[in-house]
């Protein structure tokens, strides 16, 4: 599964300034990077007043798609908040890392973002997987710090600690809002089932992909 990392900290606190500079940091060093921005406050326009796409939303339409030759944007309704799992499994795939601005809640690892000027607590804890901080400020624990400016070696870590090669894998399974990793026997077994069913025998490291939604359960 594609790893998922989470920029958190206060308002103010710099973590998009940190997160620009990790994407183009990460992006030069070859990595594909995706990104999520978790929004307090909604429903949110994203589109341009007056635009076609924008006219649909407003008309009715429960999800708009607007396509270009080189980009896809999709709005789509939701019944409430969606799980960061189920975002990243439906919204984001052939990159190698997920970096999210916010999601303080749930399991992804974190990375704090902390000012000495804002002179507050941190809002994660190690109960809460943090996996390092960024502050100005000595901070008694047992995990990493950076320097606000440290992006170098900050890269370093995530890609030590997040970024380690393994195989890529070729079955990505969601199971409910939960992502479900499957090992490589399982992976192997489950890939070859689906194409033998739709007709592909060509290798199956080759080929568009192939998606299945299963809905509901069976009594």
């Amino acid at each position: 599964m594609v790893p998922i990392l989470s920029i958190v900290g206060r308002s103010n606190s710099g973590k998009t300034t940190l997160l620009e500079k990790l994407i183009r940091e990460l992006t030069q060093r070859g990595c594909r990077i995706g990104t999520i921005k978790h929004h307090f406050h909604g429903p949110v326009e994203v589109d341009v007043p007056g635009k076609d796409s924008w006219r649909h939303k407003r008309a009715g339409a429960r999800v708009v798609a607007l396509s270009a030759p080189e980009t896809l944007f999709v709005v789509r309704d939701t019944a409430g908040e969606l799980p960061l799992d189920l975002i990243a499994h439906q919204a984001l795939f052939e990159v190698d890392l997920i970096l999210t601005e916010g999601f303080k809640s749930g399991s992804a690892p974190k990375i704090e973002v902390s000012r000495a000027a804002q002179d507050a607590p941190l809002l994660c804890g190690p109960e809460d997987h943090l996996a390092a901080i960024v502050s100005d400020r000595d901070l008694a624990l047992a995990i990493p710090r950076f320097g606000l400016d440290e992006v170098g070696p900050l890269a370093d870590f995530i890609e030590r600690e997040f970024l380690k090669e393994t195989r890529p894998s070729r079955v990505d399974v969601l199971v409910g809002e939960r992502r479900v990793a499957l090992d490589e026997q399982a992976q192997e077994i489950l890939a070859r089932v689906v194409r033998s069913l739709v007709g592909d025998c060509r290798d199956l490291g080759s080929g568009p992909p192939i998606e299945i939604r299963i809905h509901g359960q069976v009594p």
